[in-house]
C-alpha cells in the first residue's frame, strides 16, 4: 500500500487545506496511507472534526515551518526540523514512498536535490506541470526549477516528462515540442537551436518547434522550455484562466437576471451547470500540483494556494506515479538515451 508524506504546513491555507485534502484522499483511495507532517497538537486539532480511517493516517512532528519568502538554502540549514526537512528524512529512510508539499517551491527543490540526490545522469531536476487540454493534459516542463538551462537539461526534461505522461495518463509515444517564438528552424535563441539538434537525434517523438498557442490549441503532448519561460507561461495562463472564467460568469449572470419565463428558468439551470463544468476544467485544482522529476524520490509540488480538492487530486496521481514506478521508467529511459545526451 503506497505511503505518501504530506507537508501539512505548506501553502497559504495550511494546515487546514493539506489536512482536509489528505483525509479526502484517504476516503477516495482505500489503498493509500498518509503521513501528515507538522506540529502534532495542531494537526490533531485539525483532524478532530473529520472522519477518517485512523489505521491509514500517521502524524509526524515538525516544529518549524519554512515561509514562502525565505531563502530556500538558508532556511533549510537553519530549520532542521522544518516540515519540508522531515518530509525528506521520511522519504530517505524509506518510511514513505512519495511526498507532497505546497510550501516554498525553492526549498522543496533544494531539499530534494541535496537531501535525496539526483537520478543517474541528471544534471538538474525539472518541474513538469500538467495543464488542461482535452481528455488528457499537456505537460509543460520546466516551470521554475531551473531558470538557466543548457540543451542537455531540456532534453532530459523532455525524456522525463514523456515517461510521466505515458505511465500516469496512459499516453502512448507522447509528441514532444520545443517552445519557441515560431515554428521555423531559423527562429529562436541559441538554447532552442542547440536543443533542437539533440531532440532530433533522440528517440523521442519530436515534432519540432511549437508556439505559445500550441499549448492549448495544438496536438503536442509535452512542451519543453527553460524554467524562466515556463514559469511565466504557467503564471500567465493561471491568471488569464481565472480572469476569463470570472468575466464569463459575471456577464452570463447579468444576462440571466434580465431573462424571464419558464424557458429562462431552464436556461439558467443549464448555463449554471455548464459554468460549473467550465470552472472545473480550467481550475488548477483539477491536477493539484506538478511532479519534480529527476530526484531520487517521488515528489509532488502543489500550488501555494492549494485547496483541499487540489491536495486530494495531487495525492491521487502521486499514488499512481508510485504504483506505475515512474522513477524506474525514467532511469531506464535516460539510460537508453545516454548516447544522445552530452556529458552522460
Amino acid at each position: 500500500m503506497p505511503r505518501i508524506a504530506v507537508d501539512a504546513m505548506g501553502g497559504d491555507s495550511a494546515p487546514a487545506s493539506p489536512v482536509a485534502g489528505a483525509v479526502d484522499a484517504l476516503s477516495l483511495h482505500s489503498d493509500l496511507e498518509v503521513l501528515l507532517v507538522g506540529p502534532e497538537e495542531q494537526l490533531k486539532a485539525e483532524l478532530q472534526p473529520l472522519t477518517y480511517d485512523a489505521t491509514r493516517l500517521e502524524l509526524f512532528e515538525a516544529s518549524e515551518v519554512i515561509g514562502m519568502e525565505e531563502s530556500p538554502v538558508v532556511a533549510l540549514r537553519r530549520k532542521r526540523n522544518s516540515s519540508i526537512s522531515v518530509l525528506i528524512a521520511l522519504l530517505k529512510e524509506g518510511r514513505c514512498d512519495g511526498i507532497f508539499s505546497a510550501g516554498n517551491t525553492g526549498a522543496v527543490v533544494a531539499a530534494c536535490s541535496m537531501g535525496l540526490g539526483l537520478l543517474p545522469g541528471i544534471r538538474r531536476p525539472g518541474i513538469a506541470v500538467p495543464m488542461p487540454r482535452g481528455k488528457t493534459p499537456v505537460v509543460l516542463t520546466d516551470v521554475g526549477a531551473n531558470v538557466a538551462c543548457k540543451p542537455q537539461h531540456l532534453l532530459q526534461y523532455g525524456i522525463m516528462a514523456c515517461e510521466f505522461l505515458s505511465h500516469v495518463y496512459s499516453v502512448e509515444k507522447p509528441r514532444v515540442g520545443l517552445l519557441n517564438v515560431g515554428q521555423e528552424d531559423e527562429k529562436g535563441n541559441a538554447l532552442v537551436k542547440e536543443s533542437r539538434e539533440l531532440f532530433r537525434a533522440s528517440d523521442l517523438n519530436y515534432v519540432g518547434n511549437v508556439e505559445g498557442g500550441d499549448i492549448f490549441l495544438g496536438d503536442c503532448d509535452v512542451i519543453v522550455c527553460d524554467g524562466f519561460v515556463g514559469n511565466i507561461v504557467l503564471k500567465t495562463s493561471e491568471a488569464l484562466s481565472s480572469w476569463l472564467i470570472e468575466g464569463i460568469v459575471s456577464e452570463v449572470g447579468e444576462a440571466l437576471k434580465k431573462a424571464e419565463g419558464s424557458d429562462a428558468d431552464d436556461a439558467k439551470i443549464i448555463l449554471a451547470d455548464g459554468l460549473r463544468q467550465l470552472g472545473v476544467r480550467f481550475d488548477y485544482a483539477e491536477y493539484g500540483g506538478a511532479p519534480l522529476l529527476g530526484t531520487q524520490g517521488v515528489c509532488t509540488i502543489g500550488h501555494g494556494r492549494s485547496n483541499p480538492r487540489a491536495v486530494r487530486n495531487a495525492l491521487g496521481w502521486t499514488q499512481r506515479m508510485i504504483e506505475e514506478d515512474v522513477q524506474r521508467a525514467i532511469i531506464d529511459a535516460l539510460a537508453r538515451s545516454s548516447d544522445t545526451i552530452p556529458g552522460s
